[in-house]
């Protein structure tokens, strides 16, 4: 193939007007040197090619590795050319979305339920006021959706609760412990972490 930008227009139209008239020079020696440099640039026919190569592979069938797939030749999935690489893969989770999905929905290697599990390890709780008077807790969010009794029931396995008091116009609310240890246990417990009926709901403490 030429290197010049106009003598590879000339060598297109007559390569071209070849394959119109069905006469495919394919014995030509320079256009087997030339298809055999595309061939390697691509690593066609190579198990271990580029990205791109990889990438339009079709999905190694998991039911073929595990001795399972009943469906041959007919089987929409790879049977050959399966490369450590691709067993490793499917070992990790990189297999089909089908595999994915099921496997999100039964908690098995979840990798997006482990990110973020682990951001919330992650979340520092601020430290508590020094004032040891404070015993009441803030409550933020659509406090018009929430429930008096459920909040109680998430609270109370804390300490003993004096007072709850909700003020939905003003979208908070406040939750009142006799013991400073009890506010103090249920805060870290719950900051950031404070869910009722699929709802976020903020705990801060209270000001003075």
């Amino acid at each position: 193939m030429p290197k010049d930008l106009a003598n590879k227009d000339y060598w297109a139209n007559n390569m071209n007007a070849n394959i119109e008239d069905l006469d495919l020079p394919y014995q030509n020696p320079a256009l087997k040197e030339a298809l055999s440099k595309i061939a390697k640039q691509h690593n066609i026919g190579s198990a271990t090619g580029s990205t791109s190569y990889q990438r339009n592979q079709a999905h190694v069938c998991t039911f073929f590795v595990n001795g399972k797939c009943k469906r041959g030749t007919e089987c929409p999935y790879r049977h050959t050319n399966i490369t450590d690489q691709d067993l490793e893969s499917l070992k990790k989770g990189g297999g089909s979305v089908d595999d994915k999905i099921r496997d999100r929905f039964n908690g098995i290697n979840d990798p997006i339920a482990t990110k973020i599990m682990d951001k919330i390890k992650e979340v520092k709780v601020p430290e508590s006021p020094e004032d040891h008077n404070i015993t009441t807790l803030f409550i933020g969010g659509k406090i018009e959706d929430l429930n008096e009794q459920k909040l109680r029931q998430k609270i109370e396995p804390f300490g003993k609760v004096k007072a709850v008091k909700l003020i939905p116009k003003k979208h908070c609310g406040f939750v009142c412990f006799f013991a400073r240890d009890a506010c103090e246990k249920a805060f870290k417990a719950l900051f950031e972490k404070l869910y009722i009926d699929n709802k976020k709901y903020k705990i801060l403490w209270a000001k003075a």
